[in-house]
């Protein structure tokens, strides 16, 4: 009989992130298929959140930012069941011949949790960021984000003031 090591608890992450990839990989690619719009994006300010024709549910969603600009980011949205990720990473953890109580000790024991890290490691592979609901997750992906364009801005001017100098 095995022990669960660390190392074997890395692979039980890393193969859920990939059971992912496909989602991931459709978002990427309904991202570079869209055009955004002055019209979208003012449709978007007016109802905060549109889904998107296709095969898959995605949606766009808007974040506003409470500045002097008005800053707001736009995000590709997708949701599943939280009771997916438990699933995968329960199915990951017996295929490797343990259990989901020998996970939860070890994680116990050495101060883990598989779900953050996770989220971690698919932001970290695929940029997509994940918020936990109380029975979904939600995946975004950033399409736009105005504070790119004042940081853009402003190290244009940075550039500007030390070439002068």
């Amino acid at each position: 009989m095995f022990t669960l090591t660390y190392d074997l608890w890395r692979e039980i992450v890393e193969d859920v992130v990939i059971s992912h990839q496909p989602l991931f990989e459709s978002m990427h690619q309904a991202a570079e298929d869209l055009d955004l719009t002055a019209a979208l994006i003012e449709e978007l300010k007016r109802q905060e959140e549109l889904p998107l024709p296709g095969d898959m549910d995605f949606k766009l969603v808007i974040d506003f930012f409470q500045d002097e600009i008005e800053g707001f980011i736009i995000f590709l949205a997708a949701e599943e069941p939280q009771e997916l990720l438990a699933r995968l990473m329960a199915d990951a953890t017996e295929e490797r011949g343990f259990s989901l109580k020998e996970m939860q000790a070890f994680e116990l024991e050495h101060g883990l949790n598989m779900q953050e890290e996770i989220l971690v490691e698919m932001e970290e592979t695929y940029g997509i960021q994940a918020e936990v609901g109380a029975d979904r997750l939600i995946y975004y992906l950033v399409l736009f984000d105005s504070q790119d364009i004042d940081d853009s801005r402003g190290s244009e001017l940075v550039w500007q003031e030390d070439v002068e100098n």
